[in-house]
């Protein structure tokens, strides 16, 4: 059967938009067309001009490996590659100190200043430091909690015009989960997210949309008024269909007459 046929979701820039939804209703794979990694069977996307999406989805992607530092900093593009060479020259540095790789790190620096890329380099060593990441670990040497941690990192250093988060409080604690929500309210300016965490929900997300029955129902407000809007349309559903389940009634009783 269908996920979701016909639905209509326009995101603005601004949006801290949380999408709800139960299991199985299609949460994952809506944010899978969104950010470009999946093309629907029917209908359209459209992105403005030069939009960067970035996904975190709850599964670990296949083939990612090098160090926690390389993963991370891969997030910002072409700078990725400037920075993990520079950072791989200076661990180098401090067992041999040789002419070759003391030029080699004098030209890195060279094009990191001409690159803003000292700025990048201090945002992805806060970033680890503060989801408590070690930053010559193999990737592939970690466990999958910690490797999804370093995905959370490597889409918050990456800049993205919308930011994707797919259930991003799972595998951390309390403190960086309140430390989560300060950096996206003040760092990120357009997200779009799926959580379980109420809390989170309630202090970041200024739209809610729900996907339910194939249907999508977006609302410009806060998580607790969209639960009050929720429970209202709810109750307006049921009075629907208990005035159908009497009119079907009444209907039965007329054609069991025979006519």
């Amino acid at each position: 059967p269908p996920l979701f046929n016909g639905i209509n979701l326009q995101v603005e820039a601004g949006d801290r938009l949380c999408l709800m939804g139960r299991n199985g209703s299609g949460k994952s794979t809506l944010l899978r067309l969104i950010g470009g990694e999946l093309t629907p069977e029917s209908g359209e996307v459209q992105r403005q001009q030069g939009l960067k999406v970035t996904l975190l989805t709850q599964d670990v992607p296949p083939g990612l490996a090098g160090s926690v530092f390389d993963v991370v900093a891969s997030g910002m593009g072409s700078a990725a590659v400037l920075l993990a060479e520079y950072h791989h020259v200076s661990l180098e540095l401090a067992h041999d100190s040789s002419e070759k790789l003391l030029a080699r790190l004098e030209s890195l620096q060279k094009e990191l200043d001409e690159s803003d890329g000292w700025s990048l380099h201090q945002e992805v060593e806060r970033v680890l430091n503060r989801l408590e990441l070690d930053a010559e670990a193999e990737f592939t040497a970690l466990s999958g909690g910690t490797k999804r941690r370093v995905l959370l990192a490597r889409a918050l250093v990456s800049t993205p015009d919308i930011l994707i988060l797919d259930e991003p409080t799972n595998h951390l604690d309390i403190d960086t989960i309140l430390w989560l929500e300060e950096f996206l309210a003040r760092n990120v300016k357009t997200v779009l997210f799926v959580t379980h965490d109420r809390a989170f929900a309630r202090r970041l997300a200024n739209r809610v949309a729900e996907l339910d029955r194939g249907r999508m129902y977006a609302f410009s407000c806060g998580y607790d008024e969209f639960v009050e809007r929720r429970e209202a349309l709810l109750e307006a559903e049921i009075t629907r269909q208990a005035l159908f389940d009497k009119k079907l009634a009444q209907e039965e009783v007329w054609v069991r007459q025979g006519i």
